[in-house]
């Protein structure tokens, strides 16, 4: 009879789960979500995150696996935990980035990635064991610029011109994680962990400029010579696309006081092994009816469209070890935690290498014949911090807050090269983040919800494109219909998030 109990239960415990990840995936949006340069944008399993995932040293519940696996089901309680809507609203400016006075703007609404772990039960109450699917990062932003004016740009013409510029810009990241942890009890006080996962990672980039002058009529006049009509014209598109699965392991530690009032933790987290992945690369110049002042004489038209599928990628992430502490107060009604966490840079590599030969008339100080197709990165070291409280009003109901830095890791020198190797064209932004929000506990259910405010911003930034004060050429950089980027541009981005998400006990009956 005990052993019918038992089993009876474990399939109460396995319906609940499947029907509440089943309820996730139904109603959250699938989505393809470019390798990121803010580590700590998104944080897992919604008390983290209020909590400014400043969990390190303790408190991490559901989402140890992620935080410090050595803190996975201290209390070896079963549960299923699950964020199933995450909904933000995002205000993105962009002054000057295509000359002066040429902004772009977008407001996004969207879903963010959902957080799902299962603590499995088991009778050992030295071993604690987890599951979990995860994104760690979830990114999208595109705008579209259009700039038209009248102007003298064609100096060998007669009158004025009508000048065109178009930017568009696309790029959607997505970083989603598989994985287990496990956490052992050395003794009372002292507690080792570790978990590995199976990373995702998909990238859809696409980047387009364009420019062109002409006149209305049908004829125009050179040297007091009627010529017939034409238009000068300059285009550059470009469009990558990967996914890539590698492995990321962990290893996590964690000390605590005999009264249980502080804690200390540590979290290592290695860099990734790659495992598979494909990607596709495509781009297009275009260049005719431009005149060379200098030169007196038309440059040659050029078109090139190189594009190459079925490449290998190679995504690296930092190596990070992040240190947490934890104090309760006497009475135990309120908390305070700290995590500092330290990623190391990455030096430039190749994410995609192509074997498409250069075009003829594209030069960068390089032997490299093979790089005008190929994309590179690389990455500064970065430290950021969160704080985070919670103060308890009742054994059922608290509150929870925090504050935590992210700062970029990106290089923001030159947006669109690394050195003089192409990269994918990528706004750098430090963000900060605050989270407030009440914790209820009602019978077997944890609820927790909350609001998350971001703010960033990045001043005296290359603009991406110049169409503000342009030049029909410039022998020295080769641009056509394009004047001299200024780092005059600045971003701003303000977001509101809005966090549910529930804790299903599964040892209550």
């Amino acid at each position: 009879m005990l052993l019918h109990n038992w089993e009876l239960s474990k399939n109460k415990q396995f319906i609940t789960v499947c029907v509440l990840i089943g309820i996730v995936f139904c109603f959250s949006p699938v989505r393809n979500y470019a390798q990121s340069d803010n580590y700590w944008s998104w944080n897992f399993n919604t008390s983290s995150s209020l909590l400014a995932g400043a969990v390190v040293g303790g408190s991490a519940g559901p989402s140890a696996v992620y935080y410090n696996p050595a803190l996975i089901n201290h209390d070896n309680v079963p549960s299923f935990s699950l964020s199933a809507n995450i909904i933000s609203l995002q205000f993105f400016k962009a002054e000057n980035i295509a000359g002066e006075g040429i902004d772009a703007d977008r407001f996004v609404f969207k879903v963010q990635p959902r957080f799902i772990s299962y603590i499995l039960p088991n009778d050992n109450n030295k071993l604690g064991f987890a599951a979990a699917i995860l994104s760690p990062t979830s990114e999208e932003i595109n705008y579209t610029v259009q700039h038209t004016d009248e102007l003298d740009i064609i100096q060998r013409t007669a009158g004025l011109e009508t000048y065109s510029g178009y930017l568009k810009y696309s790029r959607k990241y997505d970083d989603t994680w598989v994985g287990f942890g496990a956490s052992y009890k050395l003794s009372d006080n002292f507690y080792i962990g570790a978990s590995s996962f199976l990373s995702i990672k998909v990238l859809k980039y696409q980047f387009n400029r364009s420019a062109e002058a002409f006149q209305k009529g049908d004829s125009v006049l050179v040297n007091s010579e009627l010529e017939p009509k034409y238009i000068a014209q300059n285009g550059f598109e470009e469009e990558m696309k990967y996914w890539d699965l590698s492995f990321i392991f962990k290893f996590g530690a964690q000390y605590k006081t005999n009264n249980n009032r502080f804690s200390i933790g540590v979290n290592i987290t290695f860099p990734n092994i790659p495992f598979i992945g494909q990607a596709d690369v495509r781009k297009a110049i275009n260049r005719s009816n431009v005149y060379d002042d200098y030169a007196n004489s038309f440059t040659a038209n050029d078109v090139f469209i190189g594009f190459e599928e079925d490449i290998k990628p190679r995504i690296k992430s930092p190596f990070s070890t992040a240190l947490g502490l934890q104090y309760f107060t006497a009475s135990r009604k309120n908390s305070v935690s700290f995590t500092v966490e330290y990623f190391a840079n990455i030096d430039p590599y190749a994410v995609v290498e192509s074997s498409v030969d250069n075009p003829p008339d594209y030069q960068n100080g390089s032997d490299n014949q093979n790089d005008f197709m190929s994309y590179y990165t690389s990455a500064n070291s970065v430290t950021n911090l969160g704080i985070g409280f919670k103060q308890y009003i009742s054994p059922t109901f608290f509150f929870l807050g925090g504050f935590r830095t992210d700062f970029t890791s990106g290089i923001s020198d030159d947006i669109r090269f690394v050195g003089d190797k192409f990269k994918v064209n990528q706004i750098h932004i430090n963000k900060y983040h605050i989270t407030l929000g009440p914790v209820l506990t009602i019978k077997r259910f944890q609820v927790i919800t909350g609001l998350q405010y971001s703010m960033g911003r990045n001043n005296d930034m290359q603009q991406v494109v110049n169409y503000s004060d342009p030049v029909e050429y410039n022998p020295l950089t080769k641009q056509a219909l394009e004047g001299i980027r200024q780092n005059t541009a600045t971003a701003r981005v303000n977001e509101l998030a809005f966090f549910f998400g529930a804790i299903v006990d599964l040892s209550k009956e």
